[in-house]
């Protein structure tokens, strides 16, 4: 089985660099051009089961990529981190806010005021990522695609990487993300991840 995490499209936020978790945005239209560009290069995998955030980001990219032949499953828990306080902002906006130097001095993975930590956000993302690859070895599935968040891939892959990299090191742009091959799915095991779009790693 090879399951592909892509990241959501860019959104009038990513623009401006603003904190984006609980905040529902659309793409904007520098991102639909950018994804259907990408397609168009033939970036994306043609799945046979595909996942999404319930964000309208993440179901948009979803449209573009697949086109509406196929279902899409929502799964709640591979939301973005809840930024809290932080949401809708930037760090020019937020830089003398003490509580968020204290949140960047933990290198973002204390707690946010009205949030939610690194900690709490990948242990909710890794149960729905747990949840689904389940149906999908149930439902005998070979190729799943699913469109999630920065946060989401960066989780997903720190945990089931075999490279055993950091949290930071699967940061990708928006529209691009890796591939990771699954022979048996087991919690307890890595897999090996190869990055689709973009610059290799």
């Amino acid at each position: 089985m090879l399951v592909t995490l892509v990241r959501h499209g860019k959104t009038q936020s990513n623009l401006e660099h603003r904190y984006q978790g609980r905040l529902d945005d659309p793409l904007c239209e520098q991102g639909i051009a950018l994804l259907q560009k990408k397609k168009c290069d033939g970036i994306y995998p043609k799945p046979d089961m595909l996942i999404c955030s319930p964000k309208k980001r993440c179901l948009q990219t979803a449209q573009i990529i697949c086109g509406a032949n196929l279902p899409i499953i929502i799964e709640k828990d591979l939301r973005e981190t809840d930024f809290g306080d932080f949401e809708g902002k930037t760090y020019e906006e937020l830089k003398t806010v003490p509580a968020y130097i204290a949140w960047l001095n933990t290198n973002g993975e204390g707690e946010i005021p009205n949030g939610e930590s690194r900690k709490e956000m990948s242990r909710r993302c890794l149960n729905g990522f747990c949840r689904q690859l389940k149906r999908a070895v149930d439902e005998n599935r070979q190729q799943v695609l699913m469109v999630v968040h920065g946060g989401s891939i960066m989780a997903i892959l720190e945990r089931f990487a075999d490279s055993n990299r950091p949290f930071y090191d699967f940061h990708v742009d928006n529209g691009d993300g890796f591939s990771m091959k699954i022979d048996r799915w087991d919690e307890q095991m890595r897999y090996p991840v190869c990055p689709i779009g973009g610059k290799e790693r």
